[in-house]
């Protein structure tokens, strides 16, 4: 595990219990003490806890944590694929379908590589370098400014881009997913993409990896009940999934072993795009 992904790690957790323990740490992540220690010290530099002893405290709001696209990505790789899977199940030659720009959506890219007629609308410039490779898949990027962190394209621009648009099914991830609150992510920004996209399309889908579940986001989306469909992993605790499908809201949990997807994974193309 990289340190990115370390600290992406102990951040999620200082998120729900507000402390962690040292000890706790290097059980969860594998690691040793003097490990845990040092990615504490950057996490507190970065000014997101206090070191206590024998552990941490968390300093600041988690709510409008957002780390970068990089570590989103690495965090819960297995069970995104997963998810990234069962969701390109369900997008049919013909269709025209909206692929958001998070971390989890991105991986159903690769498994477009041999559909015919599919019409696909992305915000995200990633997306657009995996599927320009493929002939029966016809790409439209909403265009809008970028988010370099995140590879996003949000603002007035992708904003008026969806206003005009109507797609059969739109994919979308979502920082954090409460059945009581909703749905929710890290800024303002990308939580109006988020409700252009749920306003755009005749069948939302949600694609949430378990650790997405129980945290309310600095940035309100919408009610879950405005999702058709939510896909997660085997990681979701069954009261959560109970009260999302009693909310009218069908639910998938897929597999978390590892998937192979239909070419090369995002990531692989992410390096190929920028290094020619």
């Amino acid at each position: 595990m990289l340190a990115d992904e370390r600290r992406f790690r102990i951040a999620e957790l200082l998120s729900r219990h507000r402390t962690v323990s040292a000890s706790e740490l290097k059980e969860a992540l594998g690691v040793t003490a003097a490990t845990i220690r040092r990615d504490l010290a950057d996490l507190e530099r970065q000014g997101l806890l206090v070191r206590s002893h024998g552990g941490a405290v968390s300093k600041s709001s988690t709510t409008n944590f957002q780390p970068s696209y990089d570590t989103q990505g690495r965090a819960n790789r297995d069970e995104k694929q997963a998810i990234a899977a069962e969701a390109a199940k369900m997008i049919l030659d013909g269709d025209t379908v909206f692929l958001e720009g998070s971390t989890t959506v991105s991986e159903v890219a690769p498994f477009l590589q041999h559909y015919n007629r599919l019409t696909v609308v992305t915000n995200s410039p990633l997306i657009v370098c995996q599927l320009q490779r493929y002939p029966g898949v016809n790409v439209i990027c909403t265009g809008g400014e970028l988010q370099r962190d995140l590879f996003y394209l949000s603002g007035a621009w992708a904003l008026r881009s969806l206003s005009e648009t109507r797609v059969d099914k739109a994919f979308l991830g979502v920082s954090g997913i409460d059945p009581s609150y909703g749905m929710s992510t890290a800024s303002h920004a990308e939580a109006a993409i988020k409700k252009a996209i749920i306003k755009s399309a005749k069948a939302c889908i949600a694609l949430a990896d378990h650790s997405k579940f129980g945290k309310q986001g600095f940035a309100y989306v919408g009610p879950v009940a405005e999702l058709t469909t939510l896909i997660t992993d085997l990681g979701t605790a069954a009261t959560d999934l109970q009260a999302i499908k009693n909310l009218g809201v069908s639910v998938i949990v897929a597999g978390a072993k590892p998937l192979q997807a239909r070419t090369t994974p995002l990531a692989k193309a992410e390096e190929a795009a920028f290094s020619s």
